[in-house]
């Protein structure tokens, strides 16, 4: 499954979410591929999208091939009513495998893993392909995101 898929799935799944009000393609010069998902607070978030294909990451896809099981959805907003990478993370993981969408295997949150150093996702897919979306840009409600790339707010 390549990027312009992924993306395709990602937004029929995740406009789905409680919290979501729309996921939608987005694009720019150095990105052909990415989501824009905007929250019910009006919080925005922009992905990238890019993918591995089965023959690069077959030693990795052999360990994720059983489907995870879908936890519940965690709170998205912190008590001051805003959205931390963190928590957009754990929610948007959550949000792709409650779906049961078949082509998603697994996903999960790149805080979770301990290498992890920039907020974003990762998707496992049925046919051995890997998805990956590091957070570009967030900007709260009535706000623009950043000038440069990934410089993510601590809180939008």
């Amino acid at each position: 499954m390549g990027p312009e898929q992924v993306q395709e799935l990602c937004t029929e799944t995740l406009a789905k979410g409680p919290d979501i009000t729309s996921a939608e393609r987005w694009t720019d010069d150095s990105r052909p591929s990415g989501l824009v998902i905007t929250f019910s607070s009006g919080a925005r978030l922009w992905t990238g999208v890019t993918t591995a294909n089965a023959d690069a990451v077959a030693s990795a896809a052999s360990a994720a091939v059983v489907p995870s099981a879908a936890p519940p959805l965690p709170a998205l907003f912190d008590s001051a009513g805003k959205i931390t990478p963190e928590r957009a993370e754990q929610y948007l993981t959550a949000s792709l495998l409650a779906a049961q969408d078949p082509a998603i295997t697994s996903a999960y949150g790149y805080s979770s893993a301990s290498s992890g150093r920039h907020p974003g996702i990762g998707i496992y897919l049925a046919d051995s392909t890997r998805a990956f979306l590091p957070f570009v840009y967030t900007a709260a409600h009535g706000k623009r995101p950043a000038a440069r790339a990934f410089t993510i707010d601590a809180a939008f």
